[in-house]
């Protein structure tokens, strides 16, 4: 390779009178350039390092010219005779730091994603996401960020999981999906489900959800975004510190040994409170699916009269320890740190906590698929902003690397951390499409009996 000069595109103009020349590696036989090493890292900083410092220049400038010396870089990069994910040295990174530009530069090979969506017209990525709130922090810590890394804009759209899917089937039906990617519970993930998206295989073509993601954040037909659990949430003004504490679903059984009043959900779930019943009744993790509803349900009458709410909605769940109604409950774990955020002393335990989650998917039929793998495959980069996200919304995400941002009393109860990560119980999805209908049905029967 070599490197040569060329001016730039007539449609850039020069800013201030200034003439800027656009770096550019142009193949030719023959060896590499003496600064090139084998991980690009040295070549990279040389040759890039400059472009870096003409954005910080720009920036506040003139913001157009200094998107197309970022395009520059990708372009820069991706001739570069490398294997893998090229990584940016901290030289060179602290080089955009010092002057206030973006902090992420796309590089390979979210960049090649970029690339095809470019080449295939995608100038834009339509999803159904959340609303509110927390839509509102999904914009800020990644779509908004995306569309300044990549040029391609975020048509937001959204709806709870139920009224997205019936509106993704509809438009399956007429054969024109308006989204290009859906999120949704991964509870949701059933054979008729996953018929309307886009098989991702084992995400090969999005290498930062395998390098970046906890295990198992690939789905096949969708990757992991939000996760959390049902987890065990006890008050320590009835079990304190120094003192024996609830650690597991055995012990939220023990009423003897840990006396008072008990919640558990009714949202729709029930197979949750089959889980627990079956760890409490000895039930080893590697076990449990296929659930054997039977022994789950004999279990389940021995605390049912200890058991004094069964909470409907997530705000009811933190009200009942607000009020002091109960001494334990299983909570969504984001509750159950809003509650902590509160000052309440809530202690929780993830031993045998359910998978709460939400996974991220690209449409069957989408209009700009290519940008929505890229999207897809960004979300699990920059992992300060995973951090911030999960700290603004009481939640987490799959990015594995976000952890070691977090303040410190955060990290040890994050999910992320692989303690935690590793007591999750994940529902066998094949088992659950079959058997939920059943399930909810005899749940409800039970309830009310």
């Amino acid at each position: 390779m070599s490197l040569s000069l060329t001016r730039p595109e007539s449609r850039r103009p020069a800013v201030s009178n200034r003439m800027f020349f656009r770096p550019q590696l142009i193949p030719a036989a023959g060896q590499p350039p003496e600064n090139y090493s084998p991980t690009g890292l040295a070549y990279l900083d040389a040759n890039v390092k400059s472009l870096l410092h003409q954005i910080s220049y720009f920036i506040n400038a003139q913001q157009a010219q200094a998107r197309w010396l970022k395009e520059d870089i990708v372009a820069l990069a991706t001739s570069m005779n490398r294997r893998g994910m090229l990584t940016l040295s901290a030289g060179a990174a602290l080089a955009v730091g010092a002057g206030g530009a973006p902090e992420q530069i796309v590089a390979a090979p979210l960049d090649g994603l970029v690339d095809r969506a470019r080449k295939g017209g995608e100038r834009e990525v339509v999803v159904a996401g959340g609303t509110g709130a927390y839509g509102d922090l999904v914009k800020k810590h990644f779509y908004s960020p995306f569309t300044e890394a990549t040029g391609i804009e975020v048509v937001a759209t959204g709806g709870g999981y139920g009224e997205k899917l019936a509106k993704l089937k509809a438009m399956a039906s007429v054969g024109r999906t308006e989204w290009d990617v859906i999120t949704l519970s991964i509870d949701s993930l059933t054979p008729d489900v996953t018929n309307l998206l886009e098989d991702l295989g084992n995400c090969a073509d999005l290498p930062d959800v395998a390098a970046r993601g906890v295990a198992g954040s690939c789905l096949g037909k969708g990757v992991l975004f939000d996760i959390g659990g049902g987890v065990l949430a006890f008050d320590k003004r009835s079990f304190p510190d120094g003192q024996p504490q609830p650690a597991g679903w055995a012990d939220f059984w023990d009423v003897k040994a840990f006396p008072g009043p008990r919640a558990l959900p009714n949202v729709g779930n029930p197979w949750w409170n089959l889980i627990a019943a079956l760890e409490a009744d000895g039930v080893s993790r590697g076990q449990l699916f296929p659930l054997d509803v039977d022994r789950a349900f004999r279990k389940l009458d021995e605390i049912k009269p200890h058991v004094t709410v069964w909470w409907k909605s997530g705000d009811q769940s933190q009200q009942i320890f607000r009020t002091g109604e109960v001494v334990m409950a299983m909570l969504f774990s984001g509750r159950a740190f809003r509650l902590r955020a509160e000052k309440l002393p809530l202690a929780i335990s993830w031993n045998g906590a359910p998978l709460d989650a939400a996974f991220w998917a690209v449409t069957k039929g989408a209009q700009h698929p290519n940008a929505g793998l890229a999207l897809l495959d960004f979300i699990y980069t920059r992992p300060e902003a995973h951090a911030a996200f999960a700290l603004e919304s009481f939640g987490s995400t799959a990015q594995r690397e976000a952890v070691a941002f977090l303040p410190e009393d955060a990290r040890a109860l994050s999910v992320l951390q692989p303690a935690n990560w590793s007591q999750i119980i994940q529902v066998d999805r094949g088992w659950l499409a079959a058997n939920r209908e059943a399930v909810l049905e005899r749940w409800s029967t039970w309830l009310a009996s």
